[in-house]
This record gives structure tokens, sequence and C-alpha cells, in this order.
């Protein structure tokens, strides 16, 4: 669901960078704005807001049901990114040291404290010290595992590992029988990326010369249907043109090339058309245009252009198009204009949900919020809305 390929512009948002048909930027911008599954936290004046839903202790303020309005993180490290998986999240200080809270039922926390119980799941609710020993230029979070792009390119992750999405064949089968590591192991044979995103169960990376490699879940068409979930730890080269820019969804990937066009394989949202809607290499987003960022979500995906207005496509179950018509039955196959008049700086993709910052600085979001994930007091919303400032 996180990206980590930008650049720091502003001292509250972070930015895309221009493009560079050489490859990607080497210093992937620290985002402070993020989203889960259900929940989303910001990086705003030295402080970190929550809001959402917080029963696995994701909002950093205890346990909570659902904030549907931003909280305070209290006593909260001074980070400087942040990256949201699909019930916990982690962050970063300047010094590339990670902390990280929220669920840790696969270790996803990659630490040594002493877990507390949410319900009948190990959790943290408060910020924890993750990685011990590495520093890192980006983290990317899935679900149940988190992954960090270190300072030296080479990738190490740490969590649930059924699929391989670790990178690591070599990790035990504590977790109820799952493959799972608390502890960080080096992935994709300590090969180096400059850029890394997290899906639902995979991880993305671009290489310096700006050619996408996966691992873990691998959700492409076969002849007889798609594969059940298989243990694919290794990295398989992407087919495709080089890119700058990348974000992994559920079951899908966009990426940019230096010319800021827009490419997506796996299933869902590859904005294509109607045809194809599954395609193991990359496809050519329809429309034409030119994306300085692109988010992809469970099952959608967005991208924003140099005006800072911003495309959607994919299945609307919940509004998170940003359009009508909504429901189980609706999608649409091509990037289209959200609603509204807001531009945008910066986009952050959840799971129905989409928040972004606006030109003028605030944050607004749109889609799902049945749990808050909206920050508004507001249910699904096919427009943005702008977040309510925490008191």
């Amino acid at each position: 669901m996180t990206s980590s390929k930008y650049l720091a512009l502003l001292p509250l948002v972070a930015l895309l960078s221009c493009s560079d048909a050489s490859g990607p930027n080497p210093e992937p911008e620290l985002a402070r704005l993020a989203m889960g599954t259900r929940h989303a936290c910001r990086i705003d004046a030295g402080s970190i807001v929550c809001w959402g839903h917080g029963a696995e202790g994701q909002l950093g303020i205890g346990l909570t049901p659902v904030d549907t309005t931003p909280v305070v993180m209290g006593g909260a490290p001074a980070l400087t990114s942040i990256t949201g998986g699909a019930t916990h999240m982690c962050g970063l200080e300047g010094n590339g040291k990670a902390w990280c809270w929220g669920s840790n039922l696969f270790g996803e926390l990659g630490s040594s404290v002493p877990d507390n119980q949410c319900g009948t799941a190990a959790c943290q609710p408060s910020p924890v010290s993750a990685a011990t020993g590495l520093r890192f230029r980006a983290l990317a979070a899935g679900t149940n595992f988190t992954c960090g792009l270190a300072t030296d390119g080479k990738v190490y992750c740490w969590g649930l590992n059924d699929t391989g999405q670790l990178g690591n064949a070599n990790t035990g089968t504590a977790c109820g029988g799952l493959r799972c590591s608390a502890d960080p192991v080096v992935a994709a044979g300590g090969k180096t990326f400059s850029a890394l995103t997290a899906g639902l169960s995979h991880i993305c990376a671009l290489a310096p010369d700006g050619i996408a490699w996966c691992w873990g879940y691998e959700a492409l068409p076969i002849p007889n249907g798609h594969p059940n979930p298989s243990f694919l730890p290794n990295p398989r080269r992407v087919t495709g043109p080089a890119f700058t820019r990348i974000s992994a969804g559920g079951y899908h990937t966009c990426a940019l090339t230096g010319d800021d066009v827009a490419w997506c394989w796996g299933i869902d949202a590859l904005g294509a058309g109607p045809s194809p809607l599954e395609s193991a290499k990359p496809v050519l987003v329809s429309g034409g245009h030119r994306f300085v960022e692109i988010a992809s979500a469970r099952f959608t995906s967005c991208g924003r252009d140099r005006s800072g207005a911003v495309f959607c496509w994919g299945p609307n179950t919940s509004g998170e198009v940003g359009n009508d018509p909504v429901g189980s039955t609706s999608r649409f196959d091509v990037p289209t204009r959200i609603s509204g008049t807001f531009l945008f700086r910066a986009l952050a993709p959840g799971g129905s949900t989409y928040c972004g910052i606006t030109d003028q600085g605030q944050t607004a979001c749109w889609g799902r919020g049945i749990d808050g994930e909206l920050g508004s007091g507001h249910a699904n919303s096919t427009t943005p809305v702008l977040v309510i400032p925490p008191a």
C-alpha cells in the first residue's frame, strides 16, 4: 500500500521529485502522510496525528475501536517519515532509526519489546524500537510484514513470510505453523535497490537502473484461472520499461517511467480499459496522462499530474475512485478525474480510501469512511472531504 519513492520539498508535506529518465532518484522522499487498511497518520508541525480504526493499537494512543477525527500521539519519537501496513504503522527518525506500533501478530513490528495484548492478539499501542542496529532510508509495510531500504541499498524484511514476502526462504514457522521472522532478514539475496513498495502480500523494488523486481504473492493469470498463494521469495524481474516511481496495491502494481507515463500489471486496476483486466507484464495506462505520482490501494490506483489534479481507476465499491456510481458492480477502467475542486501535493493510498495533502497544506480524504478513515466524521464519500484538525 505504500510507495517510498519521493523527494521532500516542503516542511510538512512530501512531494514527488521531478522525473529522471536515467533511473530512480537514489534518495526516496520520506512520506509524512500514510494509510493502513482502515486508518491514517500524518506528521504535522512536529506531531503525529492519527485517525480511523485503532483496535490493534495502530493509532499509537492505546486501544480504541474508532477515532473519526485525528488525535495527537503523545510521547511519540521525532519521526520524519511514516508508512502504513494493514493494522500497523512504522516510521523513521532523521538518523534512519525505525519505530513501529500496532498489531504484532506475526512479528511485523520487528521489536524485542514484550508485547501487549489487543484482545487475543499481540500488539504495541505506542511506538517501540524496530530492527535495532539497522538504519534505513525508507520503509514499506504490507499485511503483517514490514521491509526497509537500508542506507547501503539492501532490503531487510520482518514479519509474516507465508508467500515469500520477506524475500528470504530461511525463516522459521513459529507463527501458528506459518513462516515468519520477528528479526530482520536480508531480502533478495542482498541485491541493492533505490526504491521500495509493499502491497498486500508482495514487495516490489526498483534497482538503480530503474528495472522493477518483485517477490511474494503473485496474483497472475494462468490457463485455468489464478494460482493459489505460493511461496515465492526470490525476486523476479518485471519485463517492461525502466521506472522512476512504483506503488504496489493489493494484487497489482503500478509504476511511472521517466517521462511520467503510467504502467500497471497484476489484476484489478490496470487502467488500460475493459480489456485487459489482468496482465503478467506492465500494460500502458489509458488516456495519455502524465503523472508525477502514482498511488495504489487494495483494488484501485490513482495518479497525480503536475497541476495537482488526481485521476483514479478500478472498482468503486466505496467511492474510492472519487466519482459516482458506487457499488460492488461499479468500476472505472480508465483514469477518471476525481470529483471536487481540490488540487493535491501528495497522495496516500489505503484499503478502500485515499488521503492527500492539498495545495493549501490541508489533509483531505475520500472513499470508505465507516471506520473513521476520512477523519471528518463522514461515512463513505466520493468527493474529498477535509480532515478535521485535532483540538
